[in-house]
């Protein structure tokens, strides 16, 4: 492990989703991002390939790039308002944060903001030792895949 992993993170410390720790865990990438659709959603995709690619327009800056059924599904639902709420789990709270955000790093403050909860709460869960879905501390020398 290199050594500025062992720095304590603060509430400037950015963190994002690390896919590398998904593809390393026990843990399903694609069944977690499953359960943050809705319940419609879910059954719309029941019989599709999740892996089929589809083109896709950014609407603000109007990039075309490919996505899979289960990301158009996720951009979907990240734009409705229910989205983050205060009934789901914190760390649920922030991945979802970050997956609105295109998984651009953000700090325990700009995630409080988003999530409205409490920023030192935030970064006492995330800013550990443990690793909770793939949320860590980004370090300029990640490569950020999303």
């Amino acid at each position: 492990m290199p050594l500025n992993y062992l720095i304590k993170p603060s509430v400037e410390t950015k963190f994002y989703i690390d896919y590398d720790w998904w593809e390393q865990s026990r843990d399903d990438l694609q069944i977690y991002l499953l359960t943050h659709l809705t319940p419609d959603q879910q059954k719309a995709l029941e019989h599709t390939d999740l892996e089929e690619l589809f083109d896709y327009v950014d609407p603000e800056t109007g990039e075309v790039f490919q996505m899979d059924a289960l990301g158009l599904a996720i951009r979907e639902s990240a734009t409705r308002e229910d989205f983050i709420t205060g009934h789901i789990g914190l760390i649920d709270s922030v991945f979802r944060a970050l997956l609105v955000n295109g998984n651009d790093p953000l700090n325990a403050l700009e995630l409080a903001e988003r999530t409205r909860r409490d920023a030192a709460t935030i970064l006492k869960t995330i800013g550990g030792l443990r690793i909770y879905r793939g949320i860590r501390p980004h370090h300029p020398t990640d490569g950020i895949k999303g």
